[in-house]
């Protein structure tokens, strides 16, 4: 043995025999400041997890993908309102030291693929449109650029992390557990038609703010709003059909077929029309690569769009004759679109900074209200914040994403579609409700597990796809290490 491969042995060694003690001991504290004081539940959970970032950070990332559904709000004057947003840059700090004490090479980690690359280079954009812009930064409109760059650090966490078909297999059946929960809170609101005394028991400040409407009877269980909850939903729905039709693990299969069947009721409680809108791209998707003959998927597409025509026309004849109201930001959103392409005209290449739309669109709309409302669209929030410079980047890459995952879409072996599938359906969904919706800013949890999603991605498809993750069965070792990653 070397000795940079004795010296790695030993640190892991080292870690192994005094990690678990030191977080014991970590634990008992935190225990007792729990029973003492109540008040020290999120801090002391989340300082936990961070100590579990460096010495354990397999448990780290599984219980920030359990715990994703839940944004632990704090009233503190920071750039950032949800608490578990720190974790992100702690847990990118972890996988640093994992990275560089395993002796893998920092600049492979972050530089070495054209999607990286793309990445860093979306994120210099919208860093520099930002203080390009004509407006002085402030506290509130740096948020959107400080939620942009947790979001790229747990690109590279999840990158940097994922080493074996195991921890990829745990990561997706609690996702699908924690998306479980998320959709029978939904039906747990629907029965109570309220938005539950439990809800703002989890969010105590939302209770008075302004952002959160009076209950319509659209669910949103614990995200902070149903647009938000849809936006979850189809990022989830892809993967959890993929791992229904296509996974040998028996446990993962089940959990794929539960979360499936209760989510898609879950997203028609939302009443998003551009969920509902992501959900039919979803479908279109999974036939045309599930069903083998083309006649087949044609006919069967065409069927599913002209039920969808008379299914949303039955919609709306219920919704006039029951007095049922529609979202009160659709009649905003083509005053809000005309702003939107208006900034943009007057600041083509760079736009008017990241994150500024809200502090300019009252320019243009008469009588809206001040520091609300986002373009509600993926393409004119781009163009306006970050130009046709940062519109361009970003659609790169997503198809540095897309195009090693079509490519693995038909491949034989099961993890590769289900991979591939799931990124396909949730880029696929995003990119459809996009045209309505711009999620990354009001949605953490929707923002944290696209960029979880790109990063498994990533990680899937290093080298050649096919040998990366060839394996028959979903059931593997814990050891076993997926070739070429």
């Amino acid at each position: 043995m070397s000795m940079p491969a004795q010296n790695t042995a030993r640190l892991q060694g080292g870690t192994d025999s005094w990690a678990p003690l030191l977080i014991g001991i970590f634990s008992a504290c935190v225990a007792v400041l729990l029973v003492s004081e109540p008040s020290f539940i999120v801090p002391g959970l989340f300082a936990w997890l961070m100590l579990a970032a460096f010495v354990q950070t397999d448990f780290c990332v599984y219980a920030s993908v359990l715990l994703l559904p839940w944004v632990p709000l704090v009233d503190l004057n920071l750039p950032i309102r949800d608490a578990s947003l720190v974790l992100h840059f702690v847990l990118f700090a972890g996988v640093g030291v994992k990275v560089m004490s395993q002796g893998r090479s920092v600049r492979e980690w972050l530089f070495g693929s054209r999607l990286k690359k793309a990445i860093l280079v979306f994120a210099g954009i919208a860093t520099v449109s930002f203080f390009r812009s004509e407006l002085h930064p402030t506290l509130d409109s740096s948020r959107p650029l400080v939620l942009l760059i947790s979001y790229i650090a747990v690109f590279f966490a999840i990158d940097g992390w994922l080493k074996n078909e195991a921890q990829l297999v745990n990561l997706l059946k609690l996702l699908f557990l924690a998306t479980i929960v998320v959709a029978l809170f939904g039906f747990y609101q629907a029965a109570q038609d309220s938005y539950t005394d439990l809800y703002f028991m989890i969010y105590p400040l939302e209770k008075e703010s302004i952002v959160l409407v009076p209950w319509n009877g659209r669910i949103n269980s614990l995200l902070l709003g149903y647009n938000s909850l849809a936006g979850y939903l189809i990022l989830v729905i892809p993967s959890s059909i993929a791992c229904a039709f296509l996974a040998k693990d028996r446990l993962l299969r089940f959990l794929g077929i539960i979360c499936t069947i209760s989510a898609i009721p879950a997203l028609f409680l939302t009443q998003s029309r551009g969920g509902l809108m992501g959900l039919a791209g979803i479908v279109v998707l999974f036939v045309w690569f599930l069903v083998p003959r083309r006649t087949t998927r044609i006919t069967i597409i065409a069927a599913g769009a002209l039920a969808c025509i008379l299914l949303f026309a039955s919609l709306s004849v219920f919704a006039r004759f029951h007095g049922i109201q529609h979202d009160p930001d659709a009649l905003e959103r083509l005053p809000i679109w005309t702003a939107a392409v208006l900034l943009f005209v007057a600041h083509p290449v760079l736009g008017i900074g990241y994150g500024n739309f809200r502090l300019l669109y009252t320019d243009i709309v008469p009588g809206a209200v001040p520091g609300r409302l986002d373009a509600h669209s993926i393409y004119f929030q781009l163009l306006a914040e970050t130009g046709i410079v940062g519109f361009i980047s970003f659609f790169v890459l997503l198809w540095f994403v897309v195009s090693p995952a079509l490519k693995s879409g038909r491949a034989q072996n099961a993890l590769s579609r289900i991979i591939a599938l799931g990124v396909l359906g949730a880029v696929a969904g995003t990119l459809v409700h996009g045209t309505v919706d711009f999620l990354f800013r009001v949605s953490p949890q929707f923002g944290t597990l696209f960029w979880v999603l790109l990063g498994i991605s990533a990680r899937a498809s290093t080298g050649n796809a096919g040998k990366a993750l060839s394996a028959a069965s979903l059931a593997v070792s814990p050891i076993q290490e997926i070739d070429g990653l």
